[in-house]
């Protein structure tokens, strides 16, 4: 019996780039660049929008890499254990869910284990894209 073969991960290059009128001490607007494989039409898709927002007084600058996602099924990335999803020697971006821990916890749990940038989603579906700022004071 054959099985289409999935893909083991879905393989995902971001590019978030600094929109020219952000500043450091206030929010500021990231340009998000996705482009991914589509396995269903057999090609690349890349999107792109004015749809992030930088964390007040997180360093900005541009990012690019891989994404990864947390291992386990808890995606919030609250504990210090959290490890990620195969992303290889190159750059890349964690992808977390929102909750359960602040966001400083989040970004500083992903930079210790080398992620270049973190992206904090909203949940549960439905809840809308609206984009907040965030607090990060560093480590």
């Amino acid at each position: 019996m054959s099985q289409a073969k999935k893909p083991s991960a879905p393989w995902l290059l971001v590019g978030v780039l600094l929109s020219a009128h952000a500043a450091a001490a206030s929010p500021g607007n990231a340009l998000v660049n996705v482009s991914y494989f589509s396995v269903t039409n057999n090609r690349t898709v890349v999107d792109e929008c004015e749809c992030g927002l930088y964390g007040l007084n997180s360093p900005m600058a541009a990012a690019q890499g891989l994404v990864a996602i947390p291992k386990s099924h808890d995606l919030k990335a609250c504990s210090q254990s959290t490890e990620f999803s195969d992303h290889g020697p190159l750059p890349w971006i964690a992808l977390i869910e929102r909750g359960n821990c602040t966001f400083s916890d989040k970004i500083n749990i992903a930079a210790r284990q080398g992620a270049s940038a973190v992206v904090i989603y909203n949940t549960p579906p439905g809840s809308g894209n609206q984009t907040i700022p965030m607090l990060h004071y560093g480590k």
